[in-house]
């Protein structure tokens, strides 16, 4: 490419990423350049990347209430506000890395990779086993610096086995192998804590119940621990609650929050020397007069970790964010309704590797097409889904014997579907 046509490569280049990413989607019709550029140039997804991250991170999750259909809410923060869809209660929301959504379909019995900004899904058949004895499922989206993605399972810790811990990995490369992983550990004395996973390093991190991490290397296939801080023994006082310890991202580190009676303790993690390093402990503002937190951090890659705290006398929550002029935490907004287990997404053009998928009917491949457009018409418009009644049977399988398992007294399919993971 002659200097002159590099330069106005670049200016388009630069053009371009100042987009809305919708609109950097439909130019990809421009011409073929502007096409390999968008879909395969590394040096252009990182600036696309780094560009629209801030602006357009959002909190997604999804509240039970024990009808048919599980309310379905995102709150934008540019600026702050809380809107609400439905979801079916069959669809299961997993993950969230990079722009991609890990999404379980229940009655279809698959999971799926998608990519709400581009459209773009992959169906994932369920590991051999059954998948009430995974533990975690991490998704780990190496996104912008590479176009792929892994699924990684953890497996309950098997009996008389106790040295290890189970593994199965899935590459967006392989999207029909899962391949058993099995590594030993240095300590087996506690399972994992129920709570989303985090990426960071191309490693995927499980806090456990002890305090210690459970680490993933997706690149080198290893598991190590990382040792509990030594934080967590100091006389701050435990509000033993089962919420009194998270990890997730913060200001691009991995961080510990710990709540204690009198003390919040937020400690950042120093992968060079692998420990914990207390960064922040600040007198408690989370605690309700009997002393526990009704509420949770709120974790946005590039922001200090916020917390949501239940207002006991209205019944909302409040949103404190950290105020870098002022050094204290600041009540920034108010929200109805939240969830401890919450996803931070920010729309990018990762792309999903969509491969054919021969393990479901062309008419649930349909039903699951048409959740899928709705959870994009949600998060990227913000037009909430319109509920139409369904019929569950068109979503089971054609082979199964429904006669077998009404004499067999119900069968292994129907007992599965009526458990939750």
């Amino acid at each position: 490419m002659a200097n002159n046509e590099k330069r106005s490569f670049d200016a388009l280049r630069e053009k371009i990423s100042l987009l809305p990413l919708k609109v950097v989607v439909q130019s990809k019709l421009l011409s073929k350049d502007v096409r390999d550029m968008i879909s395969h140039d590394a040096e252009f997804a990182q600036l696309l990347f780094n560009r629209h991250k801030d602006s357009s991170t959002q909190l997604i999750y999804t509240v039970y209430d024990g009808a048919v259909r599980k309310r379905f809410y995102k709150i934008s923060l540019n600026p702050i506000t809380q809107s609400e869809s439905s979801l079916p209660d069959e669809i299961e929301i997993l993950a969230s890395c990079n722009g991609l959504i890990f999404i379980e379909f229940e009655l279809v019995r698959c999971y799926c990779v998608f990519n709400p900004m581009t459209g773009e899904h992959q169906l994932v058949s369920y590991p051999d086993s059954s998948p009430n004895n995974i533990e975690d499922i991490g998704l780990a989206v190496e996104y912008p610096n590479a176009d792929r993605y892994k699924l990684v399972t953890v497996y309950k810790l098997e009996e008389n086995s106790n040295l290890f811990y189970k593994f199965r990995l899935l590459s967006s490369e392989q999207p029909a192998v899962w391949r058993e992983i099995q590594v030993r550990t240095i300590s087996f004395l506690s399972s994992l804590v129920c709570g989303p996973h985090v990426y960071w390093g191309d490693s995927l991190y499980w806090l456990r119940k002890d305090g210690s991490v459970l680490t993933f290397d997706t690149k080198r296939e290893e598991a190590t621990l990382i040792e509990r801080p030594e934080f967590l023994d100091l006389d701050y006082g435990k509000i033993f609650t089962g919420q009194d310890i998270w990890l997730g991202i913060a200001q691009g580190l991995l961080t510990l929050v710990c709540i204690f009676r009198m003390r919040i303790v937020i400690a950042t993690f120093d992968s060079a020397n692998r420990r914990w390093k207390n960064s922040r402990t600040l007198d408690n503002f989370v605690l309700d007069l009997e002393g526990s937190f009704k509420g949770c951090p709120v974790w946005i890659d590039s922001k200090q970790v916020s917390f949501l705290v239940q207002n006991p006398q209205a019944w909302h929550y409040d949103l404190y964010e950290y105020d870098t002029n002022t050094n204290v935490y600041e009540n920034v907004a108010v929200l109805p309704i939240i969830s401890t287990h919450m996803y931070c997404f920010h729309p990018t053009l990762a792309s999903v590797h969509s491969t054919p998928y021969n393990d479901a009917t062309v008419d649930q491949q349909t039903h699951i097409a048409a959740h899928l457009n709705d959870i994009n018409r949600f998060i990227i418009e913000g037009i909430p889904a319109v509920v139409v009644e369904e019929d569950e049977y068109e979503y089971e399988y054609e082979d199964e014997d429904e006669d077998e398992d009404e004499e067999a007294g119900g069968g292994a399919d129907e007992e599965a579907g009526g458990e939750e993971d």
